[in-house]
């Protein structure tokens, strides 16, 4: 696991609404979570996975929880748990919100070399596996399909106040999951949607912003995605 280098202060500002200067003291909160760092980088030297595919951005995900401070936030697509973590230990910290993460996992094949970089669960692993036990409190994991358990969440839950959306996607599919869940965004809302190594902008997350009269923005040099509901 990677450390987090030059995180994107102001795309946290812009999505979170706030200053420059709460935006940089939010970043920095992130950056002091040095034992979360370590407990994670090490479950992931435990499990063979020195190299591990993941959001490359958990800093501006602590701070965006920090900053708008969710009642829900949902996160589709988990595997390690990296992201996750973050975003619980940001809850934690404000003492309030829960995480409703969806994840099907794909496993390592028993007998296979691990892979260099790869989302697959190792051996005897399962969705999560590196989030610390401290933490699961303010977590509800559900495994199964996203096209399934989505629509679920979005009956049970009141308000959807941040999203994250980290796993392969392509449209149509993709929009017909961003609208189950719009219906429970609100003024302030944030969703944040993974392009992977594509540094684009999909037709699904521009055509969900523009319904919601807003622009999606990039956070430097990566494809991570995101809008502010108006």
């Amino acid at each position: 696991m990677n450390r987090e280098e030059a995180p994107d202060t102001a795309w946290v500002g812009a999505l979170a609404g706030v200053s420059s200067r709460s935006a940089s003291r939010a970043v920095r909160e992130a950056q002091g979570e040095e034992e979360l760092f370590r407990h994670l980088a090490g479950e992931h030297r435990r499990g063979g996975r020195s190299f591990y595919v993941e959001i490359e951005a958990p800093l501006e995900l602590f701070a965006l929880t920090r900053l708008l401070r969710p009642r829900h936030v949902v996160e589709v697509g988990v595997s390690s748990g990296v992201s996750s973590a973050y975003l619980l230990q940001a809850l934690d910290r404000n003492a309030r919100g829960t995480l409703h993460s969806v994840d099907l996992p794909q496993r390592q094949r028993p007998g296979a070399p691990a892979p260099r970089a790869s989302w697959t669960l190792p051996p005897g692993r399962s969705t999560g596996w590196a989030v610390p036990e401290s933490l699961k409190g303010r977590w509800d994991l559900r495994i199964g399909d996203k096209a399934k358990v989505l629509p679920l969440l979005a009956e049970e839950l009141p308000r959807v106040d941040l999203f994250l959306y980290d796993v392969p996607h392509a449209d149509p599919s993709a929009f017909r999951e961003f609208v189950t869940i719009d219906r429970r965004f609100h003024r302030g809302s944030v969703a944040i949607v993974d392009h992977g190594g594509t540094h684009e902008l999909c037709p699904s997350l521009r055509r969900w912003a523009t319904r919601r009269g807003a622009t999606a923005r990039g956070r430097t040099n990566l494809g991570l995605f995101g809008f502010r509901c108006r």
